[in-house]
């Protein structure tokens, strides 16, 4: 799967992305108060633009153990594990969180 896609994509809307100086395949910063990833923009006009969607469950297992780079760009960072949660699966009952994006510039 890694040879098909090698980074995590994060899709905005093309007018979003505009808007915010991000450019297609650009790697990006997605900040929520709980934490910060990064990915890779992938432009998608089928979405609302007030709407991104970032890839979850990233880790890198080329990279040294134990955690193989799993914090620097899976959406679960972003999340938290507080409540509210669903009772029978014990995980968030939404996953639609306020973020805010901008281009990688310190790398």
């Amino acid at each position: 799967m890694r040879e098909r896609q090698p980074y995590p994509m994060v899709q905005v809307h093309p007018e979003t992305a505009a808007e915010l100086g991000i450019n297609e395949g650009e790697w990006v910063w997605i900040e929520t108060p709980r934490g910060r990833i990064k990915q890779v923009a992938q432009l998608f006009t089928g979405m609302d633009p007030r709407v991104v969607m970032a890839q979850a469950s990233w880790w890198y297992p080329e990279e040294p153990g134990p955690d193989h780079g799993v914090w620097r760009s899976n959406a679960n960072v972003l999340t938290s594990n507080d409540l509210p949660f669903d009772p029978a699966m014990g995980s968030a009952t939404f996953r639609a969180l306020l973020c805010r994006l901008h281009r990688v510039e310190d790398e």
